[in-house]
């Protein structure tokens, strides 16, 4: 065997039997975080060249209507770039994670486990950051758009519904996101899985 090759990992105690968890979790885990690598690459693209994006979508539209989704993006810039930072560094520690529970490694839990505190605590940032810019920023642009050519009382219905769906998107975004995080961290943080990759971890 060529001397460049890395050694093979220790054999398993004699009756030694994976949880098959530890291998579910690194594949969703590296999977996940694949896919969020990805979406941050697609929204740093956009955040970058959404001027002639923009441009070329809405060529012929109305003016009043380019210029105020113009504005819209341009307040929630500061947002933007911030969500994008966290769902980086969230998708790299996910990454990370699961490669080392794919690898067996003895601190495969305590990585993930950085992961997925990382993540509830991104989902709670994430929630104060959507009440604090996104909404009032999302209630000026609707006060704009929708507030003209609809007649009272239409326009207060539709703004108040909209309001409402914002909302609760806001709240129950947040809370579906930090399911698997909770996941992983009651499944992964059970005896049998810390005693295997104890013993048998590379």
């Amino acid at each position: 065997m060529p001397s460049h090759m890395n050694p093979p990992p220790p054999p398993l105690y004699p009756g030694a039997l994976e949880p098959g968890r530890i291998k579910v979790f690194g594949i969703i885990h590296t999977l996940f975080g694949v896919l969020g690598v990805i979406n941050v690459v697609g929204a740093l693209g956009w955040l970058v060249f959404h001027e002639q994006i923009m441009g070329f979508t809405n060529a012929g539209g109305p003016p009043e209507l380019m210029a105020a989704q113009e504005k819209f993006h341009g307040d929630l810039a500061p947002h933007s770039w911030i969500s994008l930072v966290i769902s980086f560094i969230v998708s790299l520690l996910i990454l990370r994670a699961g490669i080392a529970l794919l690898k067996r490694r003895r601190s495969a839990v305590r990585v993930s486990n950085t992961y997925a505190v990382a993540s509830l605590l991104a989902k709670v940032v994430g929630a104060l950051l959507f009440f604090v810019m996104v909404m009032p920023v999302a209630n000026g642009a609707l006060d704009t758009v929708l507030g003209e050519g609809i007649p009272e009382p239409d326009v207060e219905a539709i703004l108040a519904g909209a309001r409402i769906a914002m909302v609760v998107g806001g709240v129950v975004f947040p809370l579906i996101g930090a399911i698997y995080p909770l996941c992983s961290i009651l499944m992964l943080n059970n005896p049998p899985v810390k005693e295997f990759l104890g013993e048998n971890g590379t």
